[in-house]
């Protein structure tokens, strides 16, 4: 690993890298750890974790918010419990509320992702068929509204007619 570094990190572990300096590097995980304290950004991390606390569902599809959630998390050092608890707290009522009814235990967050994007689409479908028949129940009532009142206009107008007719009659 030490022989594939070059430039600054190369100047930075020089002095810990050999076996006869005073504190040198005891692992590879030491070694990498160290380079990650002087390269990481530190910006991007506390930039991640403030969208990491602001992150919510709303009415985005389950699949945007999930890969919108492993990005941010991949920054972040959380374990799967944690990510677990958060999520359910993260995404919409309708999932929430079906996660509460059902009452299965996740063991990991790749099973607690698929079942709540199946309920989403599942929910998803749901909604799209109630407003499809919404939309065709309004439509119904608009002709059958719209027949009634051409009815009465056609009426009142024959009525119109009849009037100025009887009224013409009288007159003469």
């Amino acid at each position: 690993m030490i022989s594939r570094l070059e430039g600054d990190a190369d100047q930075q572990i020089y002095a810990k890298r050999r076996v006869d300096a005073f504190s040198f590097y005891q692992s590879l995980s030491e070694l990498l750890k160290h380079l990650k304290e002087i390269y990481e950004d530190q910006n991007l991390i506390r930039k991640c974790r403030h969208e990491y606390v602001a992150l919510k569902q709303l009415n985005k599809l389950f699949s945007s918010f999930y890969s919108e959630f492993t990005r941010i998390f991949s920054f972040l050092n959380y374990d799967d419990i944690t990510l677990m608890n958060d999520i359910q707290d993260k995404i919409n009522n309708r999932l929430q509320n079906t996660l509460s009814v059902c009452l299965i235990e996740f063991s990991s967050l790749d099973k607690l992702k698929i079942f709540l994007q199946d309920v989403n689409n599942k929910q998803r479908v749901n909604y799209q068929l109630r407003d499809e028949q919404r939309t065709v129940k309004s439509i119904a009532a608009s002709k059958k509204r719209f027949v009634s009142s051409s009815t009465s206009a056609s009426a009142s107008t024959t009525s119109y007619v009849q009037l100025a007719t009887f009224s013409t009659l009288e007159s003469e």
